[in-house]
Parts: C-alpha cells; structure tokens; sequence
C-alpha cells in the first residue's frame, strides 16, 4: 500500500527511491517503536529516538581503537565531573558552617550585651551610689562637668583613635567628641597572664584593647574559672560595670 501511495505522487524517480530506501526504513522502525512505547507526548519521544540512532550508527563507524579511546575518555570526565560535585558539595557544607557558626557568634554577643548577674541588688554599701533626684541652689550649684585630659604625645593619640574606631561603642563618634574620649584615656600595659579585672570589684572604668588576646572568664561552682570569650584588638571590655552601676562580672 505504500508503494501504490508513493507512485501516485507526481514526484521523480530519484526522489521515491529515496524515500523507500532512506527514509522508509528509519521512519517505519520509529514508528513501531512509539507504538509499541505509547509515550504521552510522542513528539519529544521521536526526537530522542532520532537522537539515539544517530549515535548508534556513528559508532558503527568507529574502529575498535577510537571506541576504546572515546570509552577511556568518557571515563576521565566521569571522574573528573564527580571530583567537582564533591568539591562543590563540600565548599557548600563550609559554607553552612561558617553561616550557623557566625549565627552562633552573634547569638554570644546578644548574651554578652545582657546585664550581668546581680546588678539590680542595692549597691548603698559601695562607693558610687545612684540618685534619682537633687535638689539645687545656691548652697548646692550644679557645675557643669568639665572631662579629664591626660596630656598625651601625637603618636599616642594616633594610635588611640586607630583603636577605638575599631570598637562599636566608639566608632560613630565624631571628631569633636572622639578628641574628648582619647583625652580622657590613660594607656595601661600588661603583661602577660595579668589579671585585668576581678570578679566583684567595682567598675569605674572600661578598657580598650590596642594588641593582644584577653581570656574573658566566669567562676564556676567549684571555684575553678572557664574561658568564655576571647577580647582582641579593638574590643571593649568592662563597660557592663560602668553601664549598670554594678561589680564586675567576671575576671579577665
């Protein structure tokens, strides 16, 4: 029957032997096979079917040495593409832990920035006390408050404004008031396994680390100590005294 539909169209010889001895063959075989399959779109089927008889018949054409050179080939890609998966896979964990562990860091920070323990108990019985209010009059003028200056060479107030700009509590100051916290400051040095500060002392001043790595501490049950935190350059340290009217917080 297809024969008798071919020789009734009005085309060349040449171009009905082409088509039974060409396309026929590939055509009727495609055929059968999406019948035999059924795919729901028959379209994308036949196109991969095509895609598939193409490279079958290339490699018929293959000797036995480029077979055996594209199969080695194929192979070193393999490896190659699962050497970078893994890379991937794992640069993407690295990443996960960076993220949780700067979560956690920040998490440390919010617990750092809370009161300390104890700092709402009466302090009457140190030295500086909280008012509420004061009366005043000629008997008892309020002065206006005139901050301290320690005199200081220009190297040393350089390197005290590179350090507190490091610090949040600082760093958004401007010149006028920046010039009057550097005039305040006294440079304290310490050596190494110092105590700083002890847990209970009054705080009537913070600090602010130029170089060096502080152990930041809390005593436990058993009187021993366990480092908490580590300070380094530009933080700032026993500021919860000074903010909360209350001891130490913890040896450092």
């Amino acid at each position: 029957m297809a024969t008798e539909g071919l020789n009734a169209l009005k085309i060349s010889d040449d171009k009905k032997k082409y088509i039974m001895d060409m396309l026929h063959p590939v055509l009727e075989e495609m055929v059968a096979e999406t019948i035999h399959k059924m795919p729901k779109d028959p379209v994308p089927f036949m196109l991969e079917w095509l895609e598939k008889k193409k490279a079958s018949e290339e490699d018929k054409l293959l000797s036995p040495e480029e077979k055996e050179r594209l199969t080695k080939e194929n192979e070193e890609l393999l490896v190659k593409v699962n050497k970078i998966k893994g890379q991937v896979q794992e640069a993407a964990k690295m990443a996960s832990e960076a993220q949780a562990a700067e979560e956690e860091e920040e998490e440390e920070d919010d617990e750092d920035d809370e009161p300390p323990p104890g700092w709402e108990v009466d302090q009457s019985n140190k030295a500086r006390t909280s008012v509420s209010a004061e009366a005043y009059g000629e008997w008892n003028a309020k002065k206006a408050f005139v901050p301290p200056v320690l005199v200081k060479n220009e190297e040393q107030k350089t390197r005290l404004k590179a350090c507190l700009t490091k610090s949040f509590l600082f760093s958004e100051l401007d010149a006028t008031d920046l010039s009057i916290v550097i005039g305040a400051m006294r440079e304290v040095t310490a050596a190494a396994d110092e105590r700083i500060i002890n847990q209970g002392d009054n705080g009537d001043f913070l600090f602010v680390i130029e170089s060096g790595t502080l152990d930041c501490s809390i005593k436990m049950a058993d009187s021993s100590e366990k480092v908490v935190k580590k300070c380094e350059a530009g933080d700032v340290f026993g500021e919860l005294a000074l903010l909360y009217n209350c001891p130490r917080a913890a040896p450092l």
